[in-house]
């Protein structure tokens, strides 16, 4: 290579570097707008905090839209962290020792109500489980770590999808909401009028929606910018987890849900 073929690679070197560096910025910011306005932020915001102009800062935007990493809301127009993002951060997620940190209380979770507990992140639009214990009882879950089950008809799903960014749901009702029992919420209706239950009263609850007779109270865990990262359940067969236990059970679910997230906010 010939000295002015050089220096012009080195040129393009530098300006290439500059503007990732710049898109970097932006999606930077975004994250800081999404903290504080979880609803999602307009370009005019983005490009007022990034001091770049709104061609340029759309043009990140758009490049970020198309890998996943941000989200625009077609009603509002804002924009917000994309769902990506949190995929990128499962390795990392797993590195930094959620298992490690979330097994004791998954243990004492198990003592607490005979039952089998899981530990869940999502992958895409479906759970994969991570972790278990056991329940002592005879008669137990035929889950396994490493399984993945949809969100929208899974207890530990639905916990995850209550507390996601609304965009995830409509993805998960545009892909189909297929029906595995009589009991699963197969219409949009039916499952945001259940997401909505989840948040108010902060667990979920899978009554046979994924498997006949088999009932899951599940809990989400939050990181610290407050996003749900994972959830826990406790499960086992409808007729050993009947009405009248499910709001202990959920309290003591929720309690060890928020113990872990505890622990990843520090």
């Amino acid at each position: 290579m010939d000295e002015s073929r050089k220096a012009d690679f080195g040129t393009f070197k530098k300006a290439a570097a500059s503007t990732v560096i710049k898109a970097m910025r932006v999606l930077d910011i975004l994250l800081e707008l999404h903290i504080l306005q979880p609803k999602g932020a307009s370009l005019k915001e983005i490009a007022a905090r990034s001091d770049e102009s709104p061609s340029n800062v759309c043009k990140y935007l758009a490049s970020f839209q198309q890998a996943g990493l941000v989200e625009q809301d077609p009603k509002t127009d804002l924009y917000r962290i994309g769902h990506y993002a949190l995929k990128l951060s499962t390795p990392l997620l797993n590195e930094s020792g959620i298992r490690e940190l979330a097994r004791p209380y998954l243990q004492s979770l198990s003592e607490q109500i005979s039952e089998t507990v899981h530990l869940v992140i999502r992958d895409g639009l479906e759970a994969v489980y991570i972790d278990k214990v056991e329940s002592s009882q005879t008669i137990r879950m035929h889950s396994q770590v490493g399984g993945r089950n949809p969100l929208y008809c899974t207890g530990v799903g639905k916990a995850i999808l209550a507390f996601s960014p609304q965009p995830l749901t409509q993805r998960v009702i545009e892909a189909g909401l297929a029906a595995f029992t009589d009991s699963t919420l197969a219409t949009s209706d039916k499952l945001l009028t259940d997401l909505a239950v989840i948040r108010t009263r902060g667990y979920a609850i899978d009554d046979g929606e994924h498997e006949p007779d088999v009932r899951c109270v599940a809990a989400p865990v939050f990181n610290h910018m407050n996003e749900v990262v994972a959830s826990i359940s406790a499960a086992g067969p409808l007729w050993r987890l009947p009405d009248e236990r499910l709001p202990a059970i959920g309290e003591h679910v929720r309690s060890a849900a928020q113990a872990i997230s505890e622990l990843l906010r520090n």
